[in-house]
């Protein structure tokens, strides 16, 4: 392969898979407290993909299950896979009134789950203490990782750290928003603009890998008449 068009088809792999990661987000634009990927092509033998971790806007809704998060905050999660972390607050309750994800997975208050018996108003404290009436009921555990400790995506947008056994630790810089969710971190014109740039240049590169195939027909089928 000419080393032309070895770029060229490099360059539209490259754009094949912004493209990919670019729809994703775009597809999560309404999902709570979704945190946007990208790739880097650090040289042409690799790639490093990253999540934003940066704050999402904060929108009421005015259900009281639905709790944002400000700050460097995760809600701990029970799954099949273990403990998972998420910033998605769009809460329920199952039919044994545990509060869980919309998953199903149980939201986690001191390494148990929390239970919801009472029928009174429920209130959230923004440290993550609930109340049934006047009545503490329990508290969600709200954690945090330290700086140097990198997350990555599990499934369903649930986060995990990169480095298995890594703990987390009590948040300090986080607070809990009844009755709202934290949307998306990333402006959804501004994704839909990158898409329809980075469209337009994989479809320059398929085009040029196009037209190099059909010098070569040419130059062949000359070659052997």
């Amino acid at each position: 392969m000419k080393l032309e068009s070895y770029f060229t088809t490099l360059g539209s792999l490259e754009e094949q898979k912004r493209l990919d990661i670019i729809s994703n987000n775009i597809a999560n634009a309404n999902s709570p407290g979704f945190k946007k990927d990208s790739v880097h092509f650090s040289d042409v033998l690799g790639e490093v993909s990253y999540t934003s971790m940066s704050q999402g806007p904060i929108h009421q809704t005015g259900n009281d299950l639905d709790i944002a998060l400000s700050g460097d905050g995760f809600l701990s999660v029970q799954t099949d896979q273990g403990i998972l972390y998420t910033r998605a607050g769009n809460l329920t309750l199952n039919n044994a009134k545990q509060l869980v994800t919309q998953d199903g997975w149980p939201v986690l208050g001191k390494d148990a789950p929390i239970s919801i018996q009472g029928k009174a108003k429920l209130r959230i404290t923004e440290d993550g203490q609930i109340f049934d009436g006047d009545n503490a009921i329990g508290s969600i555990d709200i954690v945090q990782f330290p700086p140097d400790v990198s997350l990555k995506k599990a499934q369903n947008g649930y986060f995990e750290p990169q480095a298995a056994g890594t703990q987390p630790e009590k948040a300090t810089n986080c607070f809990v928003h009844q009755g709202a969710l934290e949307g998306a971190n990333f402006n959804l014109v501004e994704e839909m603009a990158r898409m329809v740039q980075t469209t337009r240049n994989y479809e320059s590169y398929q085009k040029t890998i196009q037209n190099s195939a059909n010098l070569d027909s040419q130059v062949i089928s000359k070659m052997s008449g």
